[in-house]
């Protein structure tokens, strides 16, 4: 299932007697929400866990960084890292498919 936010048409107001300047900061405004609109749904719609070295996961989780239920990528072991129960755990897998 896809996930799909709208997005801004135009900047509102464009008849109106806005200065130069303004309209065009309400351009760029709405380009870049339609930016940051479009990066939270490649996000949700394909997910991907953030890539760490194994001693920055450890120094994270000592410095009580993480949370249960967070999903994490270790790039020296390449293997997927996540936090249960208050302690790290590795998720194994077998070849695909």
């Amino acid at each position: 299932m896809s996930f799909f936010l709208d997005r801004i048409d135009s900047v509102p107001g464009q008849n109106e007697d806005f200065s130069f300047e303004f309209s065009s900061w309400l351009a760029v405004l709405v380009d870049t929400l339609n930016e940051n609109l479009l990066d939270l749904e490649r996000i949700v719609n394909l997910f991907t866990s953030q890539s760490y070295t194994a001693a920055e996961i450890a120094q994270m989780f000592t410095d009580g960084d993480l949370e249960n239920g967070i999903f994490l990528y270790d790039t020296d072991n390449n293997v997927y890292v996540g936090m249960q129960s208050g302690a790290l755990v590795k998720f194994t897998t077998s070849a695909y498919p």
